[in-house]
């Protein structure tokens, strides 16, 4: 099978994202992924009851929000980048850099392929355009469309 243009790009996103997460580490690239996630996560869940306490301090207000889903999201965030720093010193003074360095290759692998998976997904489910023919050609299309099978239903445009 022949590489389209749509592979070839896929191609050089999945040797971006290998290349940054090796350089990188896997511990300063997985805690980069967590420090959002959880922040995230974290601003979510924990909105509503700090900005009830702003309300009850500061007076009842929109901002009260605003200022605790960024205040939460930068808190966690901080702290999980003081974690990664600590683990970047015990990965250098333990000698493990190498070691470090070949896993943030496999997991920027794994980041890239997600990626290209969600590329894929977005592709399939946008209205403007047909890309039938263009996926029907595509290598990574046939190797990773068969692991979601069901992932276009999820936006009802399957």
């Amino acid at each position: 099978m022949q590489l389209n243009i749509l592979d070839i790009i896929f191609s050089l996103i999945l040797a971006f994202m290998v290349i940054r997460a090796g350089f990188r580490g896997f511990v300063q690239e997985f805690m980069a992924v967590a420090s959002i996630l959880f922040g995230i996560v974290a601003a979510v869940w924990g909105t509503a009851p700090v900005a009830s306490r702003l309300d009850l301090l500061l007076g009842e207000s929109i901002w009260n929000n605003i200022i605790a889903f960024l205040g939460l999201f930068l808190l966690v965030y901080l702290i999980t980048k003081l974690i990664e720093r600590v683990l970047n010193d015990l990965v250098e003074r333990i000698h493990l850099d190498s070691l470090d360095h070949a896993l943030g290759l496999f997991f920027g692998a794994i980041e890239g392929l997600l990626l290209v998976s969600l590329l894929i997904l977005l592709m399939q489910v946008q209205p403007l355009f047909s890309v039938d023919q263009l996926l029907a050609d595509s290598l990574y299309a046939d190797l990773l469309m068969p692991l979601a099978p069901y992932a276009g239903t999820l936006f009802g445009n399957a």
